[in-house]
This record gives C-alpha cells, sequence and structure tokens, in this order.
C-alpha cells in the first residue's frame, strides 16, 4: 500500500532544522546520544523522515556496515504531538525495507532505556560480540546501553517489492 508511506522518504538539507527540533528534547533527557549540529549534517542522508503539512514529524537513521551485512538503526524519534499514531512503526518498516533494499541481513541498535518496543517488533536483545567490530570502537560505555539484533526476512516482502522499493 503506497500509502503506508506517504511523506516517508530519506532527509534532505532542508530538513536539518525539523529534524534538530524533535531529537533535541531526546538528548536532553539522556534517551538519545547528543549529536553536534556538524555531526547531524554529516549523518544527514543516513536519516529517514516523515512529513506532515510541511514539518518533519518522525525521524530515524539507518547506518550501515556493510561488510557486516548489517545495519544500525538510530535515533528513532517521533515528535510529541505525533505519539501513539503509529509512526514509529510506519518508520520501523520504512527502515527494513530499505536495510533490506541495500542487501543488509540484520539490523542492531542500542539503547538505555526500555526496549519492549522493539522487542514486540521481532528485536531480540545481544551481546556487544553481534555488533560490527567497526562499531563496538566507537560504544560510550558509560551509558550502560543493552544490543539488541533483529534478522531481516527478504522473503516476507517478496522480490518484487524489494526491487521496486530500491528504485523509489
Amino acid at each position: 500500500n503506497r500509502d503506508m508511506y506517504e511523506g516517508t522518504r530519506t532527509a534532505r538539507e532542508e530538513d536539518f532544522s525539523g529534524i534538530r527540533k524533535i531529537l533535541r528534547p531526546l538528548e536532553e533527557s539522556g534517551v538519545l546520544v547528543q549529536r553536534t549540529d556538524k555531526e547531524l549534517l554529516e549523518a544527514l542522508k543516513s536519516f529517514i523522515v516523515v512529513e506532515r503539512d510541511g514539518s518533519i514529524i518522525a525521524c530515524a537513521a539507518l547506518f550501515p556496515f556493510f561488510e557486516d551485512k548489517s545495519g544500525e538503526v538510530a535515533a528513532i524519534a517521533v515528535s510529541e504531538e505525533c505519539r501513539g499514531q503509529g509512526q514509529g512503526d510506519k518508520l520501523l518498516d520504512y527502515v527494513e525495507k530499505k536495510a533490506l533494499s541495500l542487501g543488509l541481513e540484520k539490523i542492531f541498535l542500542l539503547t538505555t532505556r526500555t526496549a519492549d518496543w522493539f522487542v514486540r517488533r521481532g528485536f531480540k536483545e545481544c551481546s556487544v560480540e553481534s555488533i560490527p567490530v567497526k562499531r563496538r570502537k566507537r560504544i560510550n560505555l558509560s551509558r550502560g546501553s543493552k544490543y539488541y539484533i533483529k534478522r531481516l526476512q527478504p522473503a516476507e516482502i517478496g522480490h518484487m517489492a524489494a526491487n521496486n522499493f530500491a528504485l523509489k
């Protein structure tokens, strides 16, 4: 269903302030890792946004590690006024399809908060050994994050769908 992803797309430079606005309160409360404006700008092309009426209402980032055929899902955030409307599901679904279209087999995330939401969506807690070495070197151990991983099932979305998705 194409409508499901309406307004969901890869971030552009002009989305910077909208993404910043959603992430800032979560960074300030310690839910998300703080990024400088420079770091956020550099990571912008890895972000996916949900746009409604010209404003960004949700975002997530996917950082691929091709040598491990895995991708990190980071900075999943939904603006306060849009929480509980399924935007998080929509984003995660889009991220998974994008990961599959990039040839990735699994996605992982680090979180300091309750991960029930991710567990209900097929993620399982894993050890740091499951995280790509390149990413492990950059883990801030003082945050005390837990690691979660999900294997992606290409069969679920069918070959055609994956190809169509990659062309969008």
